[in-house]
């Protein structure tokens, strides 16, 4: 007799969900009557009741991530799915459907990768509402549809990567490939901005340029100078570390930026520059030779000051014979 009763139970159940999603279907159909659902990406609408956590979705959400109907489990699961998610996505897509549960949004609204049979993710964007509650509030049925915008999230991860690309690129000199000058001068005034605000301890400032370029171009041509220009930059590269900074001013002449180090570690690194260059190879015999003028930041300067500072020194050099390098 237990049994029995159980058995009976169980098809009232079933019964009582069939009506649900009877009454759903035909809700639904009065309100498609009146509206074509055409949007790129949709994969239909999908269909969960809650207390018999059954789902009942468009073939094409399941297509869509490899799985013929064959392939789908008699009675698919409301976990059939979320088991899927990214698991960066997992825990935000699931509060959020906490969330719209409990009556605390009115929508259960996110995007989220979700797995496909063969290994890769898919980004769908989904969108759902609980539309029958029981009298205490419970949700007793949910109805949404879903979208495949994996295509329109790899056009936009491509155009990000572009702008990106363009962004670094409009900072960069075409010929050495570091910060162009307008940029570099950027970056020194940030840097001297953070001194004053506290943020930074001090900067250093290397005014580097390459010895008697424009005798190389007569005797080698201006391509030749451009060989000169490069190297230096790439001397640059290799000798300085990551978090400063180099620019192209003008010519041959470069300025680098030395955030927190002091005008005696500053000179140590302009001499390696000034040692690597000179014995750099290049395509003629010229010979190679730079100048450089060191200085550190003194409280309330200006960034013109600054700068200044450096060149005068940077011009002493070139006064009295060149290929040095000197700091006050």
């Amino acid at each position: 007799m237990t049994d029995l009763r159980e058995e009976m139970e169980q098809i009232k159940e079933e019964l009582n969900s069939v009506k649900r999603l009877n009454k759903e279907l035909l809700d639904h159909q009065q309100k498609q009557d009146s509206l074509e659902f055409s949007w790129s990406g949709s994969l239909g609408h999908w269909f969960w009741d809650l207390k018999a956590n059954k789902v009942t979705f468009n073939p094409m959400k399941a297509a869509a991530l490899g799985f013929k109907n064959e392939e789908l489990p008699e009675t698919v699961d409301f976990q059939f799915f979320t088991d899927r998610l990214h698991p960066e996505d997992y825990v935000e897509a699931m509060q959020v459907m906490r969330d719209h549960l409990a009556g605390k949004i009115p929508v259960w609204e996110v995007k989220y990768r979700i797995l496909a049979k063969d290994g890769t993710y898919k980004t769908y964007y989904d969108r759902g509402k609980v539309t029958q509650r029981a009298e205490d509030g419970t949700p007793l049925f949910m109805r949404g549809i879903v979208f495949d915008i994996s295509e329109n999230e790899k056009e936009k991860e491509e155009l990000l990567r572009k702008n990106k690309e363009w962004e670094f690129q409009s900072k960069r000199d075409a010929l050495t490939g570091l910060y162009n000058r307008s940029n570099i001068l950027v970056k020194l005034g940030q840097i001297v901005s953070r001194i004053k605000t506290g943020k930074l301890n001090t900067v250093s400032l290397i005014v580097f340029d390459i010895d008697n370029l424009e005798h190389q171009n007569s005797l080698f041509g201006p391509l030749f100078g451009d060989e000169m220009i490069k190297r230096a930059a790439d001397v640059m590269k290799d000798v300085i570390e990551q978090e400063f900074y180099a620019g192209a001013f003008a010519g041959g002449k470069f300025l680098i930026v030395l955030p927190d180090i002091g005008k005696s570690e500053a000179k140590n690194i302009a001499e390696a520059i000034r040692v690597a260059f000179q014995n750099s190879e290049f395509s003629e015999p010229a010979e190679a030779s730079s100048s450089s003028g060191v200085a550190e930041y003194v409280p309330d300067e200006t960034v013109s000051q600054f700068f200044n500072r450096a060149d005068r020194l940077l011009n002493k050099v070139k006064r009295n014979g060149k290929n040095q390098v000197l700091s006050e």
